[in-house]
């Protein structure tokens, strides 16, 4: 049944499949490519972790690199853009904002609508896979749709996923755009994800599946689920840590807690002494704040930057070296014996603006006894960003914290063990253990995309074992 349905994705010129969460769109990607393939296919998605994904899938059905190109939309539309500058009329090559990507989207369907482009494209694929495509927004609809002109184009994906549409994003609308210029291929129906590990919570996610779309309420009592029950403001984050310690230490597989907004990831996590790490948006803000920081000050105020920096990475930064903070603000020499080394390394910070120094210090804050890095991929960039400007590769941090993440854009990252993250940034990805930290706080698409990224246990914290999914705003 799956090769017939692979068999029919592949062979369509404009074919549009939807699937549940867990039913195997990625997996039909693969099969199709591997089984049916010819040439070099071009697959793209929305996140850097879902091409991730996307090739580990591809690698398992032995897809070789010569036989396609996985992308994230907005990485190759900038790449084809920027091969073209004058033609394609960019406002910058380096693209942070939403509106400066919807210009590359804007440009590049521009673009493909020129005779020289439409044949560089056709030499260099054969056809065309867009994964969740519930994602789209309008501009980058347009795009595809200008793809799918040039070749054979297939686009999989799930509207009860579609959770883009925060901003100014202008997420499509299956039935109006997807519906008038595809052909509907049926898709997969069978829980895949859960068969082998968990079918009980598979057939209940079908079932909570239709009582989403229903606009229903779903019942947790029961259910193939734990259940914790949340409390007051202070118990309630006191069960969310205690339900990740518990999860991370009864399993040795993959954990993933998921909250509703970015700063709630980094407040669990913090709490959590390192055993969780946050994952981090492609174009996290603090990173480029914090660069654009670093490279407009100097002596006192660099060292206070670094350590306000490190104080969004690590525990015990703001307690420990309050005092050093507190002598570099009135600009005096930091003195005492407690953490020498740390206080030399912000000396030297800020006598001097070799950019080694500052990477030396943020490596000796984490020789400070019982602190513990929680946002690892932040630390990580920044000290690469640094590094990106010591090898003479960019002129600025900021130019370089570009760089950086685009790198990371393109190559796809791995999470750790144990994750904290929103479901903007987990969505269309599996682990093996789910805590849904604050399942109250969202609408049926988010609650969704929560329930479904487990495949072997799902825990749920909420104040009541009926939930009622929020109105969409």
């Amino acid at each position: 049944m799956a090769m017939n349905k692979a068999e029919a994705l592949a062979k369509s010129c404009r074919g549009a499949m939807i699937a549940a969460a867990g039913c195997g769109k990625t997996y039909l990607i693969g099969m199709a490519i591997a089984k049916y393939g010819q040439g070099r296919e071009l697959v793209l998605t929305h996140t850097h972790a879902g091409v991730d994904a996307l090739r580990r899938r591809l690698t398992s059905f032995g897809v070789s690199a010569k036989a396609c190109h996985v992308d994230t939309i907005a990485g190759w539309a900038l790449r084809l853009a920027v091969s073209f500058p004058r033609t394609s009329a960019l406002p910058t090559s380096k693209p942070r904002s939403g509106d400066e990507y919807n210009a590359v989207y804007v440009a590049v369907a521009s673009l493909l609508g020129l005779r020289p482009i439409r044949e560089i494209v056709r030499a260099s694929y054969t056809g065309v896979y867009v994964d969740e495509y519930q994602d789209c927004t309008v501009k980058q609809h347009a795009l595809v749709l200008a793809l799918a002109k040039i070749l054979p184009c297939r686009i999989v994906g799930d509207p009860l996923q579609g959770i883009f549409d925060f901003g100014n994003n202008t997420v499509i609308d299956w039935e109006s755009h997807v519906a008038q210029h595809f052909e509907t291929i049926e898709g997969p129906t069978i829980p895949w994800r859960w068969k082998e590990t968990n079918p009980d919570l598979g057939e209940w996610l079908l079932e909570v599946r239709k009582r989403l779309q229903a606009n229903e309420k779903i019942n947790l009592s029961n259910a193939p689920i734990q259940w914790i029950e949340a409390g007051s403001n202070n118990v309630t984050q006191d069960k969310q840590v205690t339900a990740c310690f518990d999860a991370a230490r009864s399993h040795d597989d993959s954990v993933i807690a998921i909250h509703r907004w970015p700063n709630q990831c980094h407040s669990v996590a913090s709490r959590l002494k390192g055993l969780f790490s946050c994952v981090e948006a492609i174009d996290e803000k603090d990173l480029y704040q914090f660069a654009e920081k670093l490279d407009s000050t100097e002596g006192c105020s660099r060292a206070i930057a670094l350590l306000d920096f490190a104080k969004k990475c690590m525990t015990k930064i703001s307690t420990e070296l309050r005092s050093t903070r507190k002598a570099f603000s009135e600009e005096r020499t930091p003195k005492g014996r407690k953490h020498r080394k740390q206080i030399e390394s912000l000396i030297a910070v800020a006598q001097d603006r070799n950019y080694r120094s500052m990477v030396v210090a943020l490596e000796s804050f984490k020789s400070i006894p019982e602190a513990k890095v929680y946002r690892r991929e932040l630390l990580r960039e920044m000290i690469k960003t640094i590094l990106t400007v010591e090898m003479g590769e960019a002129e600025n941090l900021e130019e370089a914290a570009w760089i950086v993440r685009d790198r990371t854009r393109q190559i796809g990252r791995r999470l750790p063990r144990c994750a904290v993250g929103t479901t903007l940034l987990l969505k269309g990805l599996e682990f093996d253990h789910v805590v849904v930290l604050d399942a109250d706080a969202y609408n049926s698409r988010n609650l969704y995309v929560a329930l479904t990224r487990g495949s072997k246990s799902l825990a749920i914290i909420s104040r009541s074992q009926i939930l009622k999914p929020k109105e969409d705003s």
